[in-house]
C-alpha cells in the first residue's frame, strides 16, 4: 500500500487555526510596548541626569565667578582701606606737628614776655626716624628675562616689592628699583643686532617692569606722592597699578597712540582720577576709557560754547554740558542701552571723537531720539539736510536757534549738514570728525564717521582730497587718512597694541643711552604694523640725531623701502620726501636731487589717482627750493611757468603755487608783474570757463582776484581794478537764477 501524500494534488488540506497566530502578535506587541516604555523612561532618566550636570556646573561657574568678583572687590577695598588709613595717619602726624609748633611758639611768645631770663633748658636731640627695614627689599636684585623669572621665590620678590611701593608711597625707591633691573636684563631680548620676540613674549616681567618704570619715570615719583595725598587720586592709583583690566597699560598705549609728551602725562592722570571717582565700584573698568579720553580732551575745546544762538522768542539754553556731564551722560545712556555703540569697547582715541560734543542736553536727547539711523547708515544724516543754493549764494540765514530740528526743518549748506552729521553721531556715542577742505569747486566740509568697530568712512566729501579735521587732543590740524588709514584696524591689525609695547621699550633704550638697541625695537615696530606712522616716525627722528651717524646710503635704503612699499599712501610718501630734504639732498648733488623730485611727482600723480593736492604743490615747492639753492632764479620762474600750466585744470593746486611763486619773487617788482602776466595766461586758457555753475565760478574769481592782487603788487593798479570789476561781475550774474526761499 501506497504512504498517503499529503501534497499530492486532490488530498485534502487541513485548516489552520488563526488563534495561535494572534497570541503571538499580541505578545510581540505587548513586548514592543513595554522595551518602548522602558527605552522611554531611560532616555528621561538620562536627559533629567545631563541636565542636572548641566546645572550643576553652570552654579559652580557661577559660584567661582562670584568668588573671583568678591576677591576682586575685597582686594580694591583693602587697597583704599590701606591707603585711607596710610593718609590718616599722616594727616594725624601732622596735625600733632603743627600742634606741637603751635605750642613751642606760644612757649616762645610767653617766655620773652618775662623781665627775667629763665635758666636754658637743655636741648632735645632731634628725634631720628628709623627707615623702614622692609624697603631693603628694593635693593634685591629681581629677575626679568630669564628661565627662572618665573619661578615661585622670584615672582614673590616681584611681587612684594610692588605691593610694598603701594603701600609706603616710596616710588622713588621703587622706581630706582625697576631701572637697575631693566638695565640688567632687557638687553637681554636683543640678540647679535636682532630683537627676539620669543624671548620678549616669554618675559611678561619684563614688560610690566618697563610699564611700571615708564609711569613713574615720566610722572615723577615726587607729583606721584603729592597727588596720593589728594582725594581722588589716593584711592586711584592703586587701582591703576593692580585692576585685573590693566588700565597702566591701557594708559601707556593711549598716550603712545597720541604721541603724548610726558611732562603732560601728570595732569592728564589727575584728570582721569576724577572722573574714575565718578564712576561706582563695579563698572569702573567698563567706563575706564571713556574717563581717560574726557581726561585728555584738550580744555580749550572742553571750555568752548555751543553753536546754539539765544533768542527772546524762545526759551532754549544754549549752554553746552560740562565735560563732567558729557562723561555721565554717556555712562548714564550706555546703562540704559541706548547708544548705537558698545562704548566699553572702543579706545579712548576713538571716543575722543565723542566726547569733545559741544550741545546741551536738550540737543542730546534730541538726537538720540528723532534720528533712526543705523551706526553703519550715519552717513545718511548728511543728505538729510536739503541743500539751499539761496544760503550758499546769497548768504540767506534762515536759523534763529540752530538747533537740529531748526536745521532739519530749514535746510543749510555743506557747513550744516557736516555739522548736523558730526554732532548727531557723537550724541549716540559713534565717533565722527568735522572735515573741511579745498578744491575745484571752493571750499567745502565733510564727515568721517567709525561706521563699525574697525573701520572709518568718508561720507560728503564728493572726491575732494585735501580735507583735514582738528584733532581733540591736541587741536593740531591733521589729514582725514589719519583717520581712514592710520586708525583704522584693519589695516594696522590687531598687532599695533604690540607695536606701542615695543615703541615704549624703546623709549627705555634711549633713556638708558641705548641707541642701537631703542633702534632695534623701533625697526620692530615698524615690522610689527607697518600701516602705523608711529614706529616709522620714531625711527626717522632717532635715525636723525647726530650721535646716530646714520650714512647716507642707510637713508636711501629707507626711502626706497618707504617709497616701495607705500606707494599708494600719501603720507608715507610725504614722510619719504622729509627724510631727502633733511638728510638726503644736503649730501647729493643738486641735478640728481632734482631728478628725483620730479619722478617722485609723476609717481605721486599716477599712484594715487592724480595724487593729493597738498602734496602735489608741496613736491613742486621742494624743485623750487633746490633751484633757489643755487641761486637759479630763472630755473624757478621756470618751474613755476611750466607747473601752472600743467596743474591749471586743478583750480586749488594752481592757486597754491601761484603763492609759492610770489614768495620766491615778492621782493622783486618787475618779477611779480611777470607772475601776474604768466598767472593770467593760464588762467584764462584753462581755468576760466563759461560756466553757470556758481560754485565754479566763485572758485574762478577768487582766483582772478588774487591775479588782480599781484598786478597791484607789480604796480599795474588799472590792470588790477579790470580784473576786480569781471570778477565781480561774473560772479553777480551766477547768482541771477537763485531766488531766496521763503
Amino acid at each position: 500500500m501506497n504512504p498517503v501524500n499529503p501534497l499530492r494534488p486532490g488530498f485534502p488540506r487541513h485548516k489552520k487555526s488563526s488563534s495561535g497566530g494572534i497570541i503571538m502578535t499580541i505578545v510581540l506587541v505587548l513586548a514592543l510596548a513595554a522595551g518602548g516604555v522602558t527605552y522611554h523612561r531611560v532616555s528621561v532618566q538620562r536627559k533629567a541626569a545631563a541636565a542636572e550636570l548641566a546645572a550643576r556646573k553652570e552654579a559652580e561657574a557661577k559660584a567661582a565667578r562670584v568668588r573671583k568678583a568678591a576677591e576682586l572687590e575685597a582686594a580694591r577695598r583693602k587697597a583704599e582701606e590701606r591707603a585711607r588709613a596710610e593718609a590718616e595717619e599722616k594727616a594725624r602726624l601732622e596735625a600733632e606737628r603743627l600742634a606741637a609748633e603751635e605750642a613751642a611758639g606760644k612757649r616762645r611768645n610767653k617766655e620773652q614776655e618775662v623781665a627775667e631770663p629763665s635758666p636754658e633748658e637743655p636741648k632735645e636731640e632731634p628725634v631720628v626716624q628709623e627707615e623702614d627695614p622692609r624697603l631693603e627689599i628694593f635693593k634685591k636684585p629681581v629677575l626679568l628675562v630669564s628661565l627662572k623669572a618665573n619661578n615661585a621665590a622670584n615672582r614673590k620678590l616681584f611681587t612684594d616689592a610692588f605691593n610694598l611701593a603701594l603701600e609706603t608711597g616710596r616710588y622713588d625707591l621703587y622706581a630706582d628699583f625697576l631701572r637697575s633691573n631693566l638695565e640688567r636684563d632687557a638687553v637681554k631680548v636683543i640678540k647679535f643686532g636682532k630683537f627676539d620676540a620669543s624671548m620678549y613674549d616669554q618675559s611678561p616681567y619684563l614688560v610690566r617692569a618697563n610699564e611700571l618704570y615708564q609711569l613713574i619715570s615720566k610722572v615723577g615719583a615726587e607729583t606721584i606722592q603729592e597727588q596720593i595725598k589728594e582725594s581722588s587720586p589716593r584711592y586711584f592709583y592703586p587701582w591703576l597699578f593692580s585692576d585685573p583690566s590693566d588700565p597702566l597699560r591701557l594708559f601707556l598705549r593711549t598716550m603712545a597712540r597720541e604721541q603724548t609728551p610726558g611732562e603732560e602725562w601728570g595732569g592728564i592722570l589727575r584728570k582721569w582720577a576724577e572722573f574714575w571717582m565718578k564712576t561706582s565700584a563695579m563698572p569702573r573698568s567698563r567706563y575706564s576709557s571713556l574717563a581717560l579720553a574726557c581726561a585728555m580732551l584738550n580744555p580749550r575745546i572742553a571750555s568752548s560754547p555751543s553753536k546754539l544762538r539765544a533768542s527772546s522768542s524762545t526759551n532754549i539754553s544754549t549752554t553746552p554740558l560740562t565735560l563732567e556731564q558729557v562723561f555721565e551722560y554717556f555712562m548714564e545712556m550706555d546703562e540704559a542701552r541706548e547708544l548705537l555703540t558698545d562704548i566699553s569697547k572702543l579706545s579712548p582715541s576713538e571716543l575722543l571723537f565723542v566726547v569733545d560734543v559741544r550741545l546741551p542736553r536738550s540737543e542730546m536727547d534730541w538726537a538720540r531720539k528723532k534720528v533712526r539711523l543705523t551706526r553703519k547708515g550715519w552717513g545718511g544724516a548728511y543728505s538729510m539736510i536739503r541743500y539751499r543754493m539761496d544760503r550758499a549764494a546769497l548768504g540767506k540765514d534762515p536759523y534763529t536757534n540752530y538747533t537740529f530740528q531748526e536745521i532739519l526743518d530749514e535746510g543749510g549748506i555743506c557747513m550744516d549738514q557736516a555739522y548736523f552729521a558730526v554732532n548727531t553721531a557723537k550724541c549716540n556715542g559713534i565717533p565722527s570728525a568735522y572735515v573741511t577742505g579745498d578744491g575745484n569747486r571752493g571750499p567745502h566740509a565733510w564727515v568721517n564717521l567709525l561706521t563699525t568697530d574697525e573701520t572709518w568712512q568718508s561720507y560728503g566729501g564728493y572726491g575732494y582730497n585735501t580735507g583735514h579735521f582738528s584733532h581733540p587732543h591736541n587741536c593740531k590740524s591733521k589729514h582725514e587718512s589719519t583717520l581712514l588709514q592710520g586708525m583704522d584696524k584693519k589695516v594696522n591689525g590687531a598687532r599695533l597694541d604690540t607695536s606701542l609695547d615695543y615703541l615704549s621699550l624703546a623709549d627705555l633704550f634711549e633713556e638708558m643711552q641705548k641707541p642701537d638697541c631703542a633702534r632695534v625695537m623701533l625697526e620692530a615696530a615698524t615690522q610689527a604694523t607697518p600701516g602705523s606712522p608711529l614706529g616709522w616716525e620714531r625711527l626717522i627722528a632717532l635715525m636723525g640725531r647726530p650721535e646716530s651717524g646714520t650714512k647716507l646710503e642707510e637713508w636711501d635704503e629707507l626711502v626706497a623701502m618707504i617709497k616701495r612699499k607705500f606707494r599708494s599712501r600719501p603720507d608715507y610718501l610725504a614722510m619719504a620726501a622729509r627724510v631727502e630734504d633733511e638728510y638726503i639732498f644736503p649730501m647729493r648733488d643738486a641735478s640728481t636731487n632734482k631728478r628725483h623730485v620730479a619722478r617722485d611727482l609723476k609717481k605721486l600723480e599716477k599712484e594715487t589717482d592724480e595724487g593729493r593736492s597738498d602734496l602735489t604743490s608741496a613736491a613742486i615747492k621742494r624743485q623750487a627750493d633746490l633751484l633757489m639753492e643755487n641761486g637759479d632764479k630763472a630755473g624757478v620762474a621756470a618751474l613755476y611757468r611750466k607747473s601752472m600750466k600743467d596743474y591749471a585744470r586743478r583750480a586749488e593746486v594752481f592757486e597754491a603755487l601761484m603763492g609759492q611763486y610770489y614768495e620766491y619773487v615778492s621782493q622783486d617788482q618787475d618779477a611779480v608783474l611777470q607772475l601776474a602776466r604768466e598767472a593770467e595766461s593760464s588762467y584764462n586758457r584753462y581755468i576760466r570757463t563759461k560756466s553757470g555753475d556758481y560754485f565754479k565760478v566763485k572758485k574762478e574769481a577768487a582766483i582772478q582776484r588774487r591775479i588782480a592782487g599781484y598786478y597791484e603788487k607789480g604796480g599795474n593798479g588799472k590792470k588790477a581794478d579790470s580784473l576786480r570789476k569781471d570778477a565781480e561781475k561774473r560772479e553777480k550774474n551766477s547768482k541771477k537764477g537763485i531766488r531766496e526761499e521763503n
